[in-house]
């Protein structure tokens, strides 16, 4: 197991380095002079002016210069200067990623709750109107885009209802249930349709185990069925969801885009929105770096996690 976690750490650090050299490569073929868009229109007519910005954000350096000038910082998690704010990007992007974690960690508690029982209900209702209804529900929450979705439930929970905010953020210390109620548009929005990922992945697992010969089993012994159902058939089924649900996770810190920017949520995707818009390099660069590695970690965790959970794995 040791030796395996090193092969895994290792292929992580190449792995993101990967994602690095193409993100930064990338960024450099985008349309757009940096120093041009810091200058302005007016300024950014003056050949002179354009080469002394060029100069100052060391974009007049060979590629291979700035490649490794920029690797070598990026290790130590300083990715310069953002080229508008001129704020450090290390901490626009710490301020902002906790947001976007707790954004996606609720929305992934609230699908759980909602698509485990689910799922779990269809799977020992099989063939009747109870699951078909779930399945049929699974099948419209995958098929809906997210920001369709939002939409919806904006002018229904909102405008309509007016029961919840449609935008905003305040934070928890300053306001914990306000802090909850405009949390609460923008994470619901999410969780349905992993939800709905989550009840179908349950349903399949939980089928699939209690077909298994050891549960025809434990009924013949006559064990009591909510004892069959979970502390045996569940513990079983639960692996393979938890897998799909710790990939799930890593899948909303990056694609919470829509979401943060329908809700105006200042998250971390929000920033990455705004730096394209400004073609800022540096905070492009760190934002989706930062993005991919905690999507990378986040696969490794649940590897890890799957090991522990189920010990065959760890005898392959």
């Amino acid at each position: 197991m040791g030796r395996d976690l090193i092969i895994r750490i290792i292929t992580i650090i190449i792995q993101v380095i990967i994602v690095a050299s193409i993100v930064f490569s990338a960024i450099r073929f985008m349309p757009g002079d940096p120093a041009v868009l810091v200058l302005g229109t007016e300024k950014g007519a003056d050949p002179e002016a354009v080469a002394e910005m060029r100069e100052t954000l060391g974009l007049n350096q060979p590629f291979v210069s700035q490649y490794f000038d920029w690797m070598k910082s990026a290790a130590t998690l300083d990715f310069g200067q953002s080229i508008f704010t001129g704020e450090d990007v290390t901490e626009s992007i710490m301020e902002r990623l906790p947001k976007t974690l707790e954004l996606a960690f609720l929305a992934l508690l609230i699908a759980s709750f909602i698509g485990i029982p689910l799922g779990i209900a269809a799977a020992l209702k099989r063939g009747s109107i109870a699951d078909s209804i779930v399945s049929t529900l699974a099948a419209v929450g995958i098929s809906f885009p997210v920001y369709i979705i939002g939409t919806f439930l904006i002018l229904l929970l909102s405008f309509k209802l007016n029961l919840l905010p449609a935008s905003g953020y305040v934070s928890f210390s300053e306001d914990p249930v306000d802090h909850l109620k405009k949390m609460a548009l923008p994470a619901l929005t999410l969780s349905l349709a992993l939800a709905s990922t989550i009840a179908r992945m349950t349903r399949s697992s939980m089928l699939e185990v209690l077909n298994k010969d050891f549960i025809q089993t434990l009924r013949a012994k006559g064990l009591n069925e909510n004892k069959v159902i979970f502390k045996h058939a569940f513990r079983n089924a639960i692996i393979a969801v938890i897998t799909v649900i710790g990939l799930e996770l890593g899948n909303l810190i990056g694609g919470t885009v829509l979401i943060e920017y329908l809700f105006n949520y200042p998250g971390l995707s929000s920033l990455l929105i705004q730096s394209i818009n400004n073609r800022d390099y540096p905070l492009i660069q760190g934002s989706i770096v930062l993005i991919a590695t905690l999507y990378i970690l986040i696969n490794l965790f649940v590897e890890i996690l799957y090991g522990v959970m189920d010990p065959r794995t760890r005898k392959q």
